[in-house]
Order: C-alpha cells, then structure tokens, then sequence
C-alpha cells in the first residue's frame, strides 16, 4: 500500500482479538500507519497465542496494552481531541461482538469499547470468522443493535466458506467516511471489447483504475450507493455494487437500464468504449490470408444516456472523460469533460496532466495523481448536485 495522508493526525485505539486473522494485523497497521495516523494497540489474552506483543510493539511503535491498570487506560487512551481519535477493533470476533451488544464489560477489550461508547469515541468494527457464524441470526441482531448505537462495520470479504478480515484500504476508507447519505453514483469504467469473430476482438489497454480511485473517494464522502458497471485490472471495492461488463453493447443496455431503473443522483464515465462497431464473423477467421475490417462510427455512450434521460425526463449530471489533444474544443452543454492529454503522458500509468471544463469553462489544467483527480471530481460533482 502506498504512502498517503488519509488517517493523517488521527489516534486510532485498535482492538485485536483472538480471530485467526489476527496473523494479518500486524500489516494493516502499518498501512494504518502509512495513512498517517497513530496506532495504540490493545491485545486480548486470546490475541497473544496467535501474534506477539513483541511484533505488535514494532508495527505500531507503541507500547502495547494487554491489561487495565492503575493508569486506568480505558479513559486515558480516549484523553485529548476526541474528534480526532477512533476505536478500531480488527478483527472481532463473534464472542466479541456478542459482550459489546450485550453491554458486559468484565475484560480490558470489553471496558474499553464500553468507555468508547459512552464518551462518544468513532468506533469501527471489523468482523472476521467462519461464514456460519457470521450468517447466525443471533450475530445479525447484534450487529443491527450496536448499528443503531452509531458504530460501523467493515464487511469481511467472504473467501473459502470464511468471513475473513478486510483489506487495509477498505478499512480506512472507512474510517475516513463523511457521514452517510442516500446519494448513488453509477461509475462505467474499464475497457470495452468489440468481437471480430467467436474468439478475436477489438480491445483497449484501459485497466480501470481511474474508476475504482472514484468509487473510494464516493463512499469517502458518504454516497449510500455506488454502481460500478465494467471491468478493472485493481480490485473493485467491496462496497461496490459491481455489474460485470466487458462488450461494448453489454455496457449500453446496462447503463440504460440503471438509468432507467434506478435513482442515480451522479454519473462518472472513465471508461474507455470503442467509438466503432465491426462486422462479426460468425466463424473463425482465417489466417491464411490478409482481413479487411470495416470500423464505422457508432452513436456515443453519452449521447445515448442523454437521450434515455430525457425519455424518462429526467436530469442526472455527467461526467465524462475524452482522451485527446490540446487541440480538444470544449461543448457548449452540462457536462463536465476530463480532457485526459495521453499525448504528453504514456497509457495505464496513475500520473498523468488533465484539463477539467464545465460546459466551455475550463476549471483548472494539472498534472495529479488518479486519487487526487477522484477527489476533485467528487467535490464537482456534489456541487452540481447541491445546486440542482
């Protein structure tokens, strides 16, 4: 995981339980700690028989908590700029969840997340076991009631019948979440394949990124719903609702329909759709001699949704990306453009030069970061949304 300045200035007390997945929290806090922030970590006896204080003290580079003292490190730990501070337990266990649901706090792990609640302290809960006992309706009821007690939960990622521990990034993006609102955002981003015949197709090097550092900066933000239609060489955000895509004419019926049938507050299309149909050999070409294909032009994505949007008359803001020159000469419409300068920059890498418009005003030219770009869009986008 790369350095970054998400967690920066925050105080994160973490909670590791006797979960198998303990074995991985050494790595997550040092991306915990590479986000910026500072690491207290609270081991339970349970934790010590699967990692050592020892590796624990060198992650964190902190002493590490194993039992309350006369220093009465439930309140201490919880001193100064509470706004600034979180109660991270990863992972929990199901017995975990159960004591803090259930109000018991007759251990360290359980008094400190008891002193948390009460005082009002962020706390983030991220559950790893097996799949049958996360599926237990008793565990379900729990985690609604603390739920409704203001604490969030990190989804396990589900792997071999197991609720295994989230990755690094999905837990800080929740950490770093703004809220929650009811707003969704519909991302197309990936390449788009045009088949030539059964097994040849027309592709592009597109790998997606661009529309998975969107979907992270949307839930940073709060978005409620995030769809993200195509394909991506990174991996998509569990929280994504992902709608597998690789054919351009798959990715036209299938935005049409989520425009059509779902309430989609924001549209982002970074993704890379071939401006041309090809005639489909219905049997393998041959290779034994040189193939003509004829590329005529088809009616872009965009103008597509536009026309769908105003079948069902409705007015959702685009934003769109076009890989171009400076020679690009912006639209009199509603759309904001991400002029990507490829020219000045080789393809697939995560720094490149944009130049942002809003109809014909041109917003900013930089060169950035793919996060950094998600970020801006985020915000642009949220405006455009506010004011409608």
């Amino acid at each position: 995981m790369e350095i970054n300045e998400l967690l920066s200035g925050k105080n994160i007390v973490m909670i590791v339980s006797g979960s198998i997945s303990a074995y991985r929290t050494p790595d997550i806090v040092r991306d915990l700690k590479r986000s910026g922030a500072r690491i207290r970590v609270v081991l339970t006896d349970s934790a010590t028989q699967i990692i050592g204080k020892e590796t624990m003290e060198w992650a964190s580079e902190e002493p590490i908590i194993t039992n309350l003292t006369g220093n009465m490190e439930h309140i201490s730990l919880f001193d100064g700029d509470r706004s600034n501070t979180i109660l991270l337990v990863c992972p929990s266990t199901y017995n975990m969840i159960g004591k803090f649901a259930g109000g018991i706090a007759d251990d360290t792990a359980s008094t400190i997340f008891a002193n948390a609640l009460g005082t009002g302290i962020r706390t983030v809960i991220v559950p790893a076991m097996h799949m049958e006992m996360y599926e237990s309706p008793i565990l379900q009821e729990n985690i609604v009631r603390l739920k409704g007690f203001g604490v969030d939960f990190v989804s396990p990622r589900v792997e071999d019948g197991k609720a295994k521990i989230m990755w690094s990034e999905e837990i800080i993006d929740t950490i770093v979440r703004r809220g929650n609102n009811s707003r969704t955002i519909l991302i197309i981003s990936g390449k788009s394949e045009v088949s030539i015949d059964p097994v040849r197709s027309l592709t592009n090097r597109s790998s997606g990124y661009t529309g998975v550092c969107i979907a992270r900066e949307a839930y940073r933000d709060g978005y409620g719903r995030i769809i993200y239609v195509g394909n991506s060489e990174h991996r998509i955000p569990y929280y994504c609702e992902f709608i597998k895509c690789e054919q351009t004419d798959d990715y036209y019926r299938i935005v049409e329909e989520s425009i059509r049938d779902q309430k989609i507050d924001l549209i982002a299309i970074p993704a890379a759709l071939s401006d041309f149909t090809v005639e489909k050999s219905e049997k393998k070409i041959r290779s034994e001699k040189s193939v003509n294909l004829v590329m005529k032009p088809r009616e872009k994505l965009v103008d597509k949704m536009e026309g769908v949007m105003k079948k069902f008359n409705l007015n959702i803001p685009i934003i769109r990306f076009k890989l171009t020159d400076r020679n690009y000469v912006p639209e009199n419409s509603d759309r904001v453009t991400v002029v990507n300068l490829v020219q000045e920059r080789p393809f697939g890498i995560s720094r490149n030069k944009y130049i942002i418009y809003d109809g014909e005003k041109k917003l900013m030219e930089k060169e950035m970061e793919k996060e950094e770009l998600a970020s801006i869009l985020i915000k642009i986008g949220d405006g455009i949304i506010e004011k409608r």
